[in-house]
């Protein structure tokens, strides 16, 4: 119990942070040159908990949002990510998606159209820093609109039913461009 209440209270203080952050446009800005860059978002959607830096500069914090659904596992579980993965169960997915600039195709960033199918994201079995074995992410840098993308899913398997899959499309169908 103990271990269960100190691992909420640093789960609770990461969210808190994450929010704070967002509300005050991660922190202090400098006073010239710096280029605010604005996060993708979601539109809402039942069953779905979404959390955002809000705009940053990007040089210490890339402009994130999340979106997290797992019936199994607490939404401030989840958004400590690395932690959160670990407990993701079968049905469970979390989608990270970043602005990382602005500008034309690249080596890194290809031009795809939008919304952002699925079926066009590398699938990692395992990866450098996988916070456990069962999780599968899926990784698309994409140029849309004249923004680099970097949109990651996560599944709490390395084998997600269709009716996951097609749970996570739905939610990359709600995922907007930064405005």
């Amino acid at each position: 119990m103990a271990t269960y209440c100190h691992q909420m209270r640093s789960s609770l203080i990461v969210v808190f942070l994450l929010l704070t952050l967002g509300l005050t446009g991660a922190g202090a800005r400098p006073a010239r040159s710096a280029t605010v860059l604005p996060p993708p978002s979601f539109m809402p959607a039942v069953g779905w908990w979404t959390l955002t830096t809000g705009p940053t500069d990007g040089r210490q914090l890339a402009p994130e949002v999340w979106a997290a659904s797992d019936r199994g596992t607490g939404q401030v579980a989840l958004f400590n990510l690395f932690v959160g993965l670990r407990k993701l169960t079968p049905s469970g997915i979390v989608i990270w998606a970043s602005t990382s600039g602005r500008g034309g195709a690249t080596r890194v960033f290809t031009k795809t159209r939008w919304p952002l199918r699925l079926s066009s994201f590398r699938v990692d079995h395992g990866w450098e820093g996988q916070p456990a074995s069962n999780v599968q992410q899926r990784l698309r840098w994409s140029v849309v609109g004249g923004w680099h993308l970097d949109v990651r899913v996560y599944f709490g398997t390395q084998h997600p039913s269709k009716a996951v899959v097609a749970k996570a499309q739905a939610e990359l169908d709600r995922l907007q461009l930064p405005h």
